[in-house]
C-alpha cells in the first residue's frame, strides 16, 4: 500500500459545538475536510466541557474532558490509548485546559499511547517559566507540531527549544464564499446606501473595538453614509466572569459620541451562511485586536478568503497574513490611524480592488481543502514514526 493510500482513523483533543469558541470551529472544519478529503476514515472527537457530561449531537464525539478535573485527562488517555486511533491531533489554546496555564493536558500527552500532532494557535514571544514550559512539554511529547505562521515556527525554536524539523507551518483554514457580488450581499442586509465595515467573531476586551468605534468619529463627517457591523455574541467566558459589561461599555460609547446611526450590533451566534453574507457586504473589515502576539485569528483569515479589504493592528499574525499588499497596518489602540487607513482604502479604489484581489488568492491558498490536504500529510508522517496502523478493536461511545 503506497504512503497515499493510508487512511488513518484521527482522534481531535479539543472543544468542540454547540460549544461557542473559535477552537471548537475551526476542529470540526477541520475533522470534516480531512474526512471528506479522504484523509481519514473515522474521526473520533474527544471533546473538552467546562462541566461533565455529554451534550454533543455530532455521532463524532465519543468521548469528554472535564476541562477542571485533572483525573479527566487521564480517564481520556486511556480511552484514546485502546480507541480505534492511529494518531491523535490536539488543539492546544491555554485557556481550554484546566490547571495553571492548562498544565492538565500535559497528563493525557504523556499518557496516551498513539502518535501526537499537536496544533499551536498561541505562542508567546516572552512567556513566563510556566506557560513556556507547558508549551514545550507538549512539544517535546508530539512527533510534529503545527503552527499557523513562519514566525511562530521561529519563535518555538528560539524560545521553546523545538527542533525545526518536528515544526509544521500549515496556514489557518477559511471557508470560501461562493462568491455572490458586494452589491447582492448588501441587498439582501438592506445595507445598499451604506458604506460597511465590520468585524466579526466571539466579542471581548482583547477585540479593541472600542477604537474601532472611536475611529468613526473621524470618518463620518465625510462619509455619513459609513456603517459599522459589530458581529457575534459575547465570549462566553467572558460572558461568565463579567456579564455583557464590554458590550454594554461600546454601546455607551457610541451613544455618547453620537454615533448610534453608524454602529450595529448584530448580537448573537451566526450560522456559516450568515456569517458569509454580511463578509461579502462589507466593504473594509476590521481586526483591531490588542493582543500584539496573537499567531492565529480565523475571522481574519475567512475576511481574507472573502476577498475582503482589510485594516488590523500589527499582531503577529496580522503582520505576516497582510504582507504582500493584502491588507494596512494601523497603529496599536489609535482610532485616528484607523481612520486614516480606512479612509484610504474607501477613497482610493484602485488600492482597494489590489487589496481585495490579493486577499482573495491568499484565500484560494487555505481553503479547507488545501489545508486538510496538509494535514493528511502530516498525520500519515506521524504513524510512519509510529508503525503500522492501529488494530485496536472499536470502543463503545459515551
Amino acid at each position: 500500500m503506497g504512503e497515499l493510500d493510508i487512511k488513518p482513523n484521527v482522534g481531535y483533543v479539543s472543544t468542540y459545538p454547540p460549544r461557542t469558541c473559535g477552537i471548537a470551529t475551526f476542529t470540526r472544519d477541520l475533522a470534516r475536510a480531512v474526512l471528506l478529503r479522504g484523509h481519514a476514515l473515522r474521526n473520533v472527537i474527544v471533546a473538552i466541557n467546562e462541566e461533565s457530561g455529554n451534550r454533543y449531537s455530532d455521532p463524532s464525539v465519543k468521548y469528554t474532558i472535564d476541562q477542571h478535573s485533572r483525573e479527566s485527562y487521564l480517564s481520556a488517555a486511556g480511552f484514546l490509548s485502546k480507541a480505534e486511533v492511529d494518531v491523535i491531533n490536539l488543539q492546544h489554546e491555554y485557556g481550554i485546559y484546566g490547571g495553571e496555564f492548562g498544565e492538565y493536558v500535559i497528563d493525557l500527552c504523556r499518557n496516551v499511547e498513539k502518535p501526537l500532532v499537536s496544533t499551536l494557535l498561541t505562542v508567546l514571544r516572552n512567556p513566563p517559566e510556566k506557560p513556556r514550559w507547558v508549551l514545550s512539554e507538549i512539544a517535546r511529547l508530539s512527533e510534529t507540531v503545527v503552527v499557523t505562521l513562519e514566525s511562530a515556527a521561529r519563535l518555538l525554536e528560539r524560545n521553546y527549544g523545538v527542533e525545526l524539523d518536528k515544526i509544521r507551518v500549515i496556514r489557518h483554514g477559511a471557508a470560501l464564499p461562493e462568491r455572490p457580488t458586494n452589491q447582492y450581499a448588501k441587498r439582501q442586509l438592506r445595507l445598499q446606501r451604506r458604506a460597511v465595515l465590520s468585524t466579526f467573531g466571539l466579542i471581548s476586551p482583547g477585540k479593541g473595538i472600542e477604537y474601532a468605534i472611536e475611529s468613526l468619529s473621524y470618518i463620518v463627517k465625510e462619509r455619513p453614509d459609513i456603517l459599522y457591523l459589530v458581529i457575534g455574541e459575547t465570549h462566553p467566558e467572558v460572558r461568565k466572569r463579567e456579564g455583557e459589561a464590554y458590550r454594554e461599555k461600546l454601546l455607551a460609547l457610541a451613544e455618547r459620541s453620537r454615533l448610534e446611526r453608524h454602529v450595529r450590533f448584530v448580537d448573537r451566534y451566526l450560522r456559516e451562511d450568515e456569517i458569509s453574507l454580511y463578509l461579502q457586504a462589507t466593504d473594509v473589515y476590521l481586526a483591531p485586536y490588542l493582543g500584539k502576539d496573537q499567531v492565529s485569528s480565523g475571522t481574519l483569515t475567512r475576511a481574507l478568503g472573502h476577498g475582503k479589504a482589510i485594516v488590523a493592528t500589527p499582531t503577529t499574525f496580522a503582520r505576516e497574513v497582510l504582507s504582500g499588499k493584502r491588507g494596512l497596518l494601523c497603529k496599536f489602540a489609535d482610532a485616528r490611524s484607523m481612520a486614516d487607513c480606512i479612509e484610504r482604502i474607501l477613497g482610493d479604489s484602485r488600492l482597494r480592488s489590489e487589496l481585495e484581489g490579493n486577499a482573495f488568492k491568499y484565500g484560494q491558498e487555505v481553503g479547507w481543502t488545501r489545508v486538510a490536504d496538509q494535514y493528511g500529510e502530516v498525520f500519515r508522517s506521524a504513524i510512519g514514526v509510529q508503525g503500522t496502523l492501529s488494530e485496536a478493536p472499536s470502543v463503545r461511545e459515551t
